[in-house]
């Protein structure tokens, strides 16, 4: 099965359950009015361009019928799960058996495949070289495991994904018929998802199988993890285009009703927030080192001033943290969501003989400036124009950067001003 032939993911969340059907109801609505939208393009809009929340959903399929027809589906919903840390992976377990089908093709599994051609005719080096390129393919889309367990040539080729043995030479040693060692399942790790790679039995029915030759399999596992709490690449690795998609249901409540969960005002610092923020509050001006900054150069002119901060006010609307504030309030420091956003595009003179670097470092200087950080916005979006480009910055003040990734809200924030940008560099803070 080539990459073509992969049927697609489209993961969506919510803050609550009422919330996502009605997300569900509108991504299927505008998928039967866009019969011709690429799916692509919707997976990775999904992925990139929504904030992620606990009441989840995903659905896989190969057309947009298919896929409208199944977010339609009023089936009951799991109950939300808890966004996992980074920390907070499944187990993965590589399966011995001999892969004796031509796996998916996918590039992880073609570079190892390629490692592996000196051994020719060695099952066994092959089943290795096929079980680490799929390990390595989870892991670029974002599957970070607590644990690599394998059997028969799989613990070879576990102990090569640990980094406890150099491909070449788990290759080698399979060749020389070599066994692994089978390895138990982690303790450490009791309550941890297992992820099955490998050949499954004839009856093997668990969602959390990867089959080297079965390419649904990896868009199911990848839509289960998601709906699980793992915050993994949905888009299967595969390129596309920002588009416009419905936004979150806005519900309002009924006047004396009770406010939504997460409608509360101010809320106490976490442990993480407080250490950054009492720090640069006793170093006064050192925010602007831990303002995690992204840019990107476009070709082109650049927007108007009014379109770039319309882009920049939905961008906050889109992603409440951005419109944290931290307030000292009696003598205790909270944070605070406003309402409405606050923060303003700064626009830097135009620079006609500046080339792309030279736009790009003068944003990222302007928007590495240090934050006020007591009642003022922690996020900072800075533009600067030259002769054939024009350079766009975000900076997020390093607590955000928590629940936030700067570089997802710069390729967004790109998305509306309705720009195509070749890439994103980020910053070191």
């Amino acid at each position: 099965m080539t990459p073509t032939d992969l049927p697609r993911v489209l993961a969506v969340s919510a803050r609550d359950p009422q919330s996502l059907a009605e997300t569900r109801r509108r991504l299927a609505a505008w998928l039967e009015s866009t019969p011709d939208a690429d799916l692509d393009d919707v997976a990775l809009t999904l992925w990139r361009g929504r904030e992620r929340f606990s009441c989840r959903h995903a659905v896989t399929g190969g057309s947009t019928v298919e896929v409208a027809a199944l977010l339609a589906d009023t089936e009951p919903l799991a109950a939300p799960s808890a966004v996992r840390a980074p920390g907070d992976g499944p187990v993965l377990l590589l399966d011995g058996a001999p892969v004796t089908s031509a796996p998916v093709d996918l590039p992880e599994v073609a570079d190892a495949l390629r490692a592996a051609q000196e051994h020719t005719g060695a099952e066994a080096a092959r089943t290795v070289a096929v079980l680490y390129g799929l390990a390595a393919w989870l892991r670029a889309r974002g599957v970070t495991p607590c644990a690599v367990r394998g059997t028969g040539p799989g613990a070879l080729a576990a102990a090569a994904v640990r980094g406890d043995l150099a491909l070449p030479d788990a290759l080698s040693a399979a060749a020389a018929g070599i066994p692994g060692t089978d390895e138990d399942l982690p303790e450490e790790h009791p309550g941890a998802p297992v992820v099955v790679i490998g050949t499954p039995g004839r009856d093997a029915v668990d969602a959390l199988i990867l089959d080297p030759a079965d390419g649904t399999t990896h868009a199911r596992l990848l839509a289960e993890l998601w709906r699980q709490g793992y915050d993994v690449d949905t888009t299967l690795g595969r390129p596309g285009r920002r588009v416009r998609l419905p936004g979150h249901p806005f519900r309002r409540r009924e006047p004396g009703g009770p406010a939504p969960a997460d409608a509360v005002a101010t809320r106490p610092l976490t442990p993480y927030e407080q250490r950054w923020l009492f720090y640069d509050l006793v170093r006064h001006g050192s925010s602007g080192d831990h303002n995690a900054a992204v840019a990107t150069v476009v070709g082109g002119p650049p927007p108007e001033p009014e379109a770039l901060g319309a882009a920049f006010a939905e961008l906050q609307r889109r992603h409440p943290a951005l419109r944290t504030v931290f307030s000292e309030q009696g003598g205790r420091w909270k944070a605070r969501t406003l309402p409405a956003p606050d923060a303003r595009p700064v626009h830097l003179d135009p620079d006609p003989d500046g080339g792309p670097g030279h736009l790009r470092e003068a944003v990222l200087d302007a928007a590495r400036q240090p934050l006020l950080l007591r009642d003022t916005p922690l996020v900072r979006c800075c533009s600067r124009g030259g002769a054939a480009h024009w350079a766009l910055a975000l900076a997020v003040y390093e607590p955000l950067t928590a629940t936030l990734d700067p570089r997802h809200l710069l390729d967004e924030l790109v998305g509306l001003v309705g720009a195509d940008a070749p890439h994103t560099q980020t910053q070191p803070a």
